[in-house]
């Protein structure tokens, strides 16, 4: 089944960014979004949810958010179940195209520079396939 018909959330706290992300998956298809502000916002959503079997099959976050919370990513991504596939972008530390950080024959996070059609299409052809 296509990403197309999956969740996806996208956790920005720049209101405008988190827009711009969603046009980009809005343009490529996907239409099952759910909008965070905060990387607190997130662990509510996952880990403290009254609906705790709910799920997401990718999750894209901002680099910034991980690391203001003092959170190492590959292993909040590893401890969270209700998330099946991640991207990071970073501006800093990101490249321009998606990159593997951690991987499993049923999880990938991946880290970007960008979240632009350019970069994301991509990366979202690969999980559909």
């Amino acid at each position: 089944m296509s990403y197309k018909c999956k969740r996806i959330v996208i956790v920005e706290e720049q209101h405008a960014l988190q827009s711009r992300i969603a046009r980009v998956f809005n343009e490529l298809g996907y239409r099952h979004l759910t909008p965070v502000r905060s990387f607190r916002e997130l662990l509510a959503l996952t880990h403290y949810s009254h609906e705790p079997f709910e799920q997401f099959d990718l999750m894209i976050i901002n680099g910034e958010l991980i690391a203001a919370a003092g959170v190492d990513p590959v292993r909040f991504f590893q401890g969270n179940p209700q998330i099946r596939h991640g991207v990071i972008h970073d501006a800093r530390r990101g490249q321009p195209r998606a990159e593997a950080i951690y991987a499993t024959h049923r999880r990938q996070l991946f880290m970007l520079r960008t979240p632009d059609r350019q970069t994301l299409g991509p990366v979202l052809e690969h999980l559909d396939g």
